[in-house]
């Protein structure tokens, strides 16, 4: 692979914002990611059943909001395109076997075919090669080299990394940045910390009562249970996604996905009730779900060495770390690249 003007490791939603807008100034690009597809963690796990019928469970990103200017017009102009929808103005709280919370006219959107239409939605057109592991960077003669584990290798003069921190740090650690403009951004990503966070998706027979998209938990196991079937289109089949809380996560953190689904069903049953026959069910674990410490500002970019990084661990504004926080973070860096002169 070459030929690129810049290359970018990762294609989460900050990577693809930030190649969209590069691609669209009239630079060659080219994204690599180790995943099977785009999206990072705003992913979509599809389950096939006996009958043939196909769910599809949002086990990373719950939703996004849209609080900025462009973010807005990104959503709404999803929906009228027909690959993105309002799914629900507010998310009722649970505690102790009470519902509470009313609607709060925010809108949070949720595309009809999954959070990764999303990240589909960001690549159209772009350069990707999926399946490529990243095991080392190199800086020679002024290009950035790329090598993978799977023998491929890549140069450019310009390289953007969009990677959870530590992943981060890890793949920099063969790049002397002594004395440059990333030295100390460098160690600020090191000072990065996450939540992990245990997932489980269930497909039901039929679906449990209750008139609810999703529910807060306050609940020693779970903070999130949401009815997928209220984000798809009709004839969808009932199925519920759980999200485990921080704390239980980090408790659990290297068991099985075999050991924790059923613990996780049964703190479902704790709040919505018995639940229906369970068609199909997976558990997924998210090492690095949300930053809990952050770096500041946007972005970093290094115009002299030709190297940056973005993701929702940066603090683009001031509402945390989510959809929004990760694609305001790519759009920022590829304004860096393009215009290093308005630093």
């Amino acid at each position: 692979m070459s030929g690129a003007d810049i290359l970018v490791i990762g294609a989460g939603l900050g990577g693809l914002a930030a190649a969209r807008d590069l691609s669209a100034a009239g630079q060659t690009v080219t994204l690599l990611d180790k995943a099977r597809g785009v999206s990072g963690r705003a992913a979509t796990r599809r389950v096939t059943l006996s009958d043939g019928r196909e769910a599809r469970l949002d086990h990373g990103a719950r939703y996004f909001t849209a609080r900025h200017g462009r973010t807005h017009t990104l959503a709404e102009g999803g929906v009228r395109d027909g690959w993105n929808a309002v799914w629900t103005r507010g998310v009722p709280h649970w505690h102790a076997g009470t519902v509470s919370g009313a609607a709060d006219g925010h809108p949070r959107y949720a595309p009809p075919q999954g959070m990764s239409a999303l990240g589909r939605t960001l690549a159209r057109g772009l350069n990707l090669e999926t399946g490529v592991t990243v095991t080392s960077l190199e800086r020679r003669a002024g290009l950035w080299r790329v090598h993978t584990r799977e023998g491929l290798a890549a140069e450019a003069s310009r390289l953007v990394l969009n990677l959870p921190a530590p992943q981060l740090v890890t793949v920099l650690e063969g790049v002397d940045l002594r004395g440059s403009g990333s030295e100390g951004p460098a160690l600020e990503a090191a000072r990065v910390e996450y939540a992990p966070c245990w997932v489980a998706g269930a497909v039901l027979q039929t679906d449990i009562p209750g008139t609810w998209p999703a529910l807060r938990a306050d609940h020693p196991v779970l903070e999130w249970l949401a009815r997928e079937l209220t984000k798809r289109p009709p004839g969808h089949p009932p199925a519920l996604m759980l999200h485990a809380t921080p704390a239980w996560s980090a408790a659990n953190l290297e068991r099985s996905p075999e050991d924790v689904l059923p613990e996780l069903l049964t703190a479902a049953s704790q709040i919505a009730g018995p639940l229906p026959e369970v068609e199909a069910a997976f558990a997924h674990r998210w090492r690095y779900a949300i930053p809990t410490r952050r770096a500041p500002g946007a972005c970093h970019w290094d115009a002299a060495l030709g190297l940056g990084w973005c993701g929702d661990w940066f603090t683009p504004d001031d509402h945390g770390p989510r959809v929004e926080a990760a694609l305001l973070s790519g759009w920022s860096l590829a304004r860096r690249v393009l215009h290093p002169q308005a630093e």
